[in-house]
């Protein structure tokens, strides 16, 4: 509708300014719904009245086809299942963290781990490193690493901000990196409609060219190990947070009521993404599997397991008399969480399919590399990687832009003569980096869900972070494309992160104030 015209960036940079402004994301994602409804409505429809009647019920269908739509193809409603089923995992989840404190498990946990690790810095590095280590989904990362992390976090006085950037820059990151992950099956899905590009090969080529997620996770590793608190770090300190002294407080009494349920967590999820990848697939090839798993089904399920293992192992510890407020605060934590995923979601397709934002932004940068007589070895990845980032950061997601932008890249390549890998790569370096910057993105709203902050102050606190990572990948992308060299690409980009964030240290190296 809106694939020809820059009006298709109206509500996306609405809604990012509005998040900026008013602080408020559900508020904002709220506007932008009705400013589609309305463009559209007026667009589609002659007439005042019949204009507002359909903009009204676009908006009211937008909202309502989160948790079911009218299906063309059968009678009746069509329940969104798998929405449902992440909505169910995250206030099963709350559920658990409760079920844990009331039992006294992480205070056990706490206890145990502060006489091993007893610094920010340490707790820090523990997310890290458990956020490399769960690789096979970023969803399944983002929160099982908070669930692990913050009550760490909160005894060695680190910000729940800080560990949402930590889970963020990690969990996409390194799901992009590793080929056998949810992403990885998920790009070769969409490579596979791409002429002779559909080799597992080809992936593995592009993950060496892939300098974003690289350098973020450098960044991390840096940010931790030098201790760098930007401004926007020191200004956004536990926002939102309202457990944070109530876990302090509980009686401990044994870690493997914390140990336990997550990795129940873990072994349960991980194994129900195999097996509705094996019972989708009928094969035992572990990227079939991947390629066809049901991801919110294992959520789901596996997140019910855990909860059951957790309640048995703690009953002994539990009051009669905490049952409700267990349950009851379990699902008040989340439905904050929940009530963004909803607009997100909303707004999601409205951007996407609607107004056809990527589309537009896509064809600007395919008609601007054909009109100009740039070097197109070197123009082509440049552009991918921003227009695959501007996508991303309007449109919230990534695995979107993959399939707007990596048909574009390969047409472009050819016609050019330009490797294919490095320009995948730009494309999922951009996008990633789209992603991470958006205050619309899901994976935004589930890392500051995981770690138990303010979507609104993750979103800001992250963005300089990841910013500087993906200024030093476009230059990277630079330098790999004039000199032919991922490898000085590389050098030339570690040695100027290292520097910029050395700088950064002696600047900002500044603790945080928590009481």
């Amino acid at each position: 509708m809106y694939a020809d015209s820059a009006l298709s960036l109206i509500v996306p940079l609405c809604v990012i300014a509005l998040v900026f402004i008013t602080r408020r994301v559900v508020l904002s994602l709220f506007v932008g719904i009705v400013i589609a409804g309305f463009m559209i409505g007026f667009h589609t429809q002659s007439g005042f009245t019949e204009s507002l009647v359909y903009s009204l019920r676009y908006i009211f269908e937008k909202i309502v086809d989160v948790f079911y739509n009218m299906d063309d193809n059968a009678d009746g409603l069509r329940i969104e299942v798998s929405n449902l089923y992440v909505f169910g995992f995250l206030f099963i989840l709350g559920i658990i963290t409760q079920v844990i404190s009331h039992s006294g498990g992480i205070s056990a946990f706490v206890k145990w781990a502060r006489n091993r690790v007893k610094t920010a810095r340490g707790s820090e590095f523990l997310a890290f490193i458990a956020g490399i280590v769960i690789f096979i989904d970023d969803y399944f990362n983002a929160l099982t690493v908070g669930q692990l992390s913050k009550s760490l976090n909160d005894a060695n006085k680190s910000s729940r901000e800080r560990l949402a950037y930590i889970i963020d820059s990690t969990s996409a990151p390194i799901c992009i990196l590793m080929p056998i992950s949810s992403w990885g099956a998920y790009i070769l899905g969409v490579m596979a409609t791409l002429d002779g590009k559909q080799d597992f090969f080809t992936l593995l080529s592009s993950i060496w060219g892939n300098y974003y997620a690289w350098f973020a996770l450098l960044a991390v590793f840096l940010t931790i190990a030098w201790q760098i608190n930007l401004p926007t770090m020191q200004r956004n300190v536990n926002v939102g947070v309202k457990d944070f002294l109530d876990t302090k407080q509980k009686a401990s009494s044994n870690i493997a009521l914390l140990i336990v349920p997550i990795v129940a967590l873990i072994l349960f999820v991980g194994f129900l993404i195999l097996y509705s990848g094996y019972m989708a697939s009928n094969s035992l090839n572990i990227i079939d599997m991947l390629a066809n798993t049901e991801t919110s089904f294992s959520l789901f399920w596996g997140g019910l397991f855990a909860l059951i293992i957790s309640v048995i192992i703690s009953w002994k510890h539990l009051d009669t008399q905490s049952f409700l407020p267990i349950f009851k605060i379990g699902v008040a934590s989340m439905i904050p969480a929940c009530l963004i995923l909803v607009f997100a979601w909303s707004i999601g397709p409205v951007i996407k399919g609607d107004l056809q934002t990527g589309i537009y932004l896509a064809n600007v940068a395919k008609e601007f590399l054909e009109a100009n007589s740039l070097n197109a070895h070197v123009a082509i990845p440049l552009v991918a990687f921003l227009i695959s980032g501007f996508i991303a950061f309007c449109t919230g997601t990534s695995w979107g832009t993959f399939a707007i932008m990596l048909p574009i890249g390969l047409s472009i390549s050819s016609v050019n003569s330009v490797e294919f890998s490095l320009v995948m790569s730009a494309v999922l370096s951009g996008a990633v980096y789209g992603d991470h910057a958006s205050p619309i993105s899901d994976t935004t709203i589930l890392s500051a869900t995981g770690a138990g902050c303010s979507v609104q102050s993750h979103f800001v606190t992250q963005l300089p972070y990841v910013s500087i990572s993906a200024f030093v990948a476009f230059i990277g992308f630079g330098i790999a494309s004039l000199l032919d060299s991922l490898i000085i690409g590389y050098i030339v980009g570690i040695l100027l992160m290292v520097a910029i964030f050395w700088w950064l240290k002696g600047k900002y190296n500044q603790r945080l104030n928590i009481a």
